[in-house]
């Protein structure tokens, strides 16, 4: 037990001392929320409200200081890190198995990129409790409660983010394994299992419909992500053939697992449809989740291959974590920073800046530029607020709702960087027409405010 302190504490250096992401949505998202914005008409957003509202509270107390949201972010870490100690012990009855379970999370955890701040971390304690809890009901199929608790994990998790609807289907699949046409007669004889995903959209419903954005929660958090995003151009970036490879042999590692008869290769198999969580946008902090079970059965499968009768079990985990070694030696070599991601010091010099030429009574605008420059100068955009990616601002009306807020509120400054060349729907050489247009034909050049960015005013 004292290993576990210091595993911990392990963690907490390798994340002090490696790159830390803070993306810019989820700093300017609860800015916004606390300065009069709506969510989904006036911020457009395709996740689910309960984390954006959650960081509203943590921005009214920290006032958007990244210091904060990192503290944050390395304790919901460290409480998963917790939490794969605990319940891989309660699978294994082994201390030796939960030691080496929390172990490969804390070395393979980072190189997967777990240190930055998204919703996907957010919902692994939740994922890790919802298969846990299922995994007991597969065990003991009599003891109906624990249906009813993975459902309550399942449907918290899924109203952090959508993507869990996939695990859902797994534990579809399962049951209809398991259970055959019996499958069926225990869902519908435990109709509770239903009620917390029911009260929760009720309750959104409820929520929006009382403040009138009903229909841009309905659009945006459902209609947008299940139906529309995956057509949008831009929006899918599938995974490079290195990347293939390193999940490949992420996977492999478990292979004696997966073509064993223990029962534990039920984590190793949900860690397949989690792989989803990272589409249709790849990188690599989307696969947390994943990483998460599979680290719940890392003992288990070490202990499984290399007692393995046959030769080729212990040779295949051998490669494949010499492999993720090498992989994981290449991203520390490469991330071994204290400096924060899109909050580097140009970003607060140029926030100072801003600060200094606006005034805070007047809105400005951000073309194809860093937005978490709005929380850090105190300044706000014009209503509505889009990140200027092709897969909001080609959507129906919605570059054109942006362009009429522009008109209407006339920022007097436009903080711009110019766009790239490259493909006309890749972020940074996205050129919104009727946007872009428009402040080419009413705003010059003032100063230019970094290497990057120019400070432009109405002619």
């Amino acid at each position: 037990m004292l290993l576990l302190p210091l595993i911990l504490f392990l963690h907490l250096l390798l994340l002090a001392n490696t790159r830390f992401t803070l993306w810019p949505e989820m700093v300017v998202y609860p800015y916004l929320l606390n300065n009069g914005f709506s969510l989904y008409r006036d911020i457009v957003n395709p996740y689910m409200p309960s984390f954006i509202y959650f960081l509203a509270l943590l921005e009214k107390l920290f006032q958007s200081s990244p210091i904060y949201f990192q503290a944050f972010t390395w304790a919901v870490i460290l409480a998963i890190d917790i939490l794969i100690f605990i319940i891989a012990k309660k699978l294994t009855a082994k201390t030796k198995d939960a030691i080496a379970a929390v172990s490969f999370f804390v070395i393979f955890s980072i190189p997967f990129a777990v240190n930055n701040l998204w919703f996907d971390l957010i919902q692994t304690p939740f994922v890790i409790m919802s298969c846990y809890f299922f995994y007991r009901f597969l065990k003991e199929p009599n003891e109906r409660k624990s249906l009813f608790y993975s459902s309550i994990f399942l449907t918290i998790a899924f109203f952090i983010k959508q993507q869990a609807v996939w695990l859902v289907i797994y534990f579809v699949l399962v049951l209809i394994f398991r259970f055959g046409k019996k499958s069926a007669h225990i869902v519908l004889s435990q109709p509770k299992i239903f009620a917390p995903s029911a009260i929760f959209f009720l309750m959104h419903l409820f929520f929006f419909a009382k403040v009138n954005l009903l229909s841009d929660f309905l659009f945006w958090a459902v209609y947008f992500p299940f139906i529309k995003a995956s057509s949008m151009p831009g929006y899918v970036l599938l995974p490079s053939a290195k990347q293939v490879l390193a999940i490949f042999v992420l996977f492999l590692i478990f292979i004696p697992l997966l073509f064993s008869k223990n029962t534990l290769k039920f984590f190793a198999l949900g860690a397949f449809p989690l792989l989803m969580f990272a589409y249709p946008r790849f990188d690599y902090f989307h696969l947390i989740p994943a990483l998460s079970l599979l680290s719940l059965v890392a003992g288990a499968t070490l202990a499984q291959a290399f007692s393995h009768q046959k030769w080729w079990a212990p040779t295949i985990v051998t490669i494949a974590i010499l492999t993720l070694a090498i992989f994981s030696t290449r991203y520390f070599s490469r991330n071994w920073t204290r400096e924060i991601r899109f909050f580097e010091n140009e970003i607060y010099q140029t926030a100072n800046l801003v600060r200094r030429i606006t005034e805070k009574s007047e809105p400005i605008y951000i073309q194809n530029g860093p937005d978490q420059i709005l929380p850090l100068a105190h300044r706000l955009p014009t209503k509505p607020w889009a990140i200027q990616f092709p897969w909001y601002l080609e959507i129906d009306r919605t570059q054109l709702n942006v362009l009429e807020g522009i008109k209407q509120e006339k920022p007097r400054y436009v903080v711009a960087r110019p766009y790239n060349s490259g493909p006309k729907y890749q972020i940074a050489s996205y050129r919104p027409e009727k946007i872009a247009a428009y402040i080419d034909a009413n705003y010059k050049n003032l100063i230019q405010i970094s290497d990057t960015l120019w400070l432009k005013v109405t002619k």
